[in-house]
């Protein structure tokens, strides 16, 4: 609400009845993913802008959990959320030949998501050569306090 003595806006956290840690958490928490939430979010031109800024975040969550200001889970591991844009399965779309085929479909986890699994992409690096990062290494690489990066977000 508008305070007409300090002459801004306030937060009062007793009228929203919630705590300031709930509060914290609902605006952290993601609600319903909506159609970037899949691996073929690339493909949508809106996606590119907004996603520099979903890697900042991140940096930043790992740069506030090593200062212990807040504590960012960063281990590995993948579950479907039964959110409304997961539908719990992978389909293989290597058998669909034509528009009426449908791809075959099981309830399993997409392979690349796993620490270990491997990235198709060389050369990335200097020091990547001709082999594969997993993702663990990639994610070790850029890593807010690798001094070889050659940038920082500000």
């Amino acid at each position: 609400r508008y305070s007409l003595t300090e002459k801004k806006m306030e937060l009062i956290m007793v009228d929203l009845n919630v705590t300031r840690k709930d509060f914290l958490a609902m605006l952290c928490h993601v609600g319903l993913p909506g159609e970037m939430f899949t691996s073929a979010a690339p493909q949508d031109p809106t996606f590119w802008p907004l996603h520099g800024n979903a890697e900042r975040y991140i940096q930043y969550l790992r740069i506030l959990d090593a200062n212990n200001t807040i504590e960012f889970n960063q281990t590995w591991g993948y579950e479907h959320q039964g959110a409304a844009s997961d539908t719990d399965v992978v389909c293989d779309w290597s058998g669909v030949k034509n528009f009426t085929d449908m791809p075959a479909c099981s309830k399993t986890e997409c392979p690349g998501h796993k620490e270990d699994d491997l990235l198709p992409f060389k050369k990335l690096f200097p020091q990547q050569k001709d082999t594969l990062y997993t993702n663990a290494e990639f994610y070790d690489v850029v890593s807010p306090f690798n001094t070889k990066l050659p940038y920082a977000y500000e």
